[in-house]
């Protein structure tokens, strides 16, 4: 009983038409890649993406760090959380009137 694989979702592994030595070979091709563990890993001022990341992290951290900057912030968390608290205690007046039309029906 002959099976029809699907060539393009074939492991090499499964596939019939691979000798014993192609299957060693292409396990062979794979190498683990060696990851840097140092602590130059960490700081790479060569790398653009750590540059851009850095200086996103400064510009955060000084702004954040600005006592107007965190009242401003304060105040509108604080702003937000009492238009939503409004807006359900608003909520909870509909309904009540919904029932009692309801009840009163």
């Amino acid at each position: 009983m002959s099976q029809d694989y699907n060539n393009d979702y074939v492991y090499n592994y499964q596939d019939p038409q691979l000798t014993e030595q192609q299957r060693i070979d292409s396990l062979q091709q794979v190498e683990p890649v060696q990851q840097d563990t140092s602590v130059k890993s960490w700081v790479n001022f060569t790398d653009s993406r750590y540059l851009k990341g850095f200086l996103v992290g400064a510009g955060v951290a000084l702004v954040a760090s600005n006592p107007k900057v965190q009242k401003a912030v304060v105040s509108g968390v604080v702003k937000t959380w009492s238009a939503v608290q409004g807006g359900i205690e608003e909520a909870k007046e509909k309904i009540h009137d919904i029932k009692a039309e309801a009840q009163s029906d």
